[in-house]
């Protein structure tokens, strides 16, 4: 893998990214952005799910989706260009591979609950035990995803190969 991360880490862009005084941080900045208006939707939703806003509608709650979806074509976007300018350094660590799995998962998981919760549930009515269980994984991976990725900085043993 090492010939791979090095044509990578000798192009144009990576070595931008690397070098110029702004580029990194601002591709860090919108990173950051589209996590947080992807996790933020996501934990308001399994919150709903848990019963918090008992008396507000679930079908309300779909507005975030719009939302969730921006913020994860953001973080895309700008989470490859921090991949491109790194890319032994998140790819030779296991920590990247638990956050992606994780983040996955709890939108997996959030999508499920809006497409069984949001067209049964009342306003005031109980979340269902299945629902609430769905929450609960939810939040915990959403948890685990953002820990993962706060420790990505942390916890890498290559920083370069070239």
């Amino acid at each position: 893998m090492d010939p791979i991360f090095a044509s990578i880490e000798q192009t144009p862009f990576s070595v931008w990214m690397r070098e110029d005084l702004y580029a990194y941080f601002i591709a860090l900045i919108f990173h950051s952005i589209g996590m947080a208006l992807l996790i933020g939707g996501g934990i308001v939703v399994s919150l709903r799910g848990l019963g918090v806003a008992r008396n507000t509608a679930f079908e309300k709650f779909r507005g975030f989706f719009p939302v969730m979806w921006f913020g994860a074509a953001m973080a895309i976007v700008s989470g490859l260009a921090l991949l491109i300018g790194y890319p032994a350094k998140a790819l030779t660590n296991p920590l990247f591979m638990v956050k992606f799995a994780c983040l996955i998962g709890a939108a997996m998981l959030v999508r499920e609950m809006a497409l069984r919760l949001f067209p049964v549930m009342a306003p005031g009515e109980a979340t269902p035990p299945w629902g609430r269980r769905l929450a609960i994984g939810a939040l915990v991976l959403w948890l685990f995803g953002v820990a993962a990725g706060k420790l990505l900085l942390h916890t890498y043993t290559i920083l370069l190969v070239s």
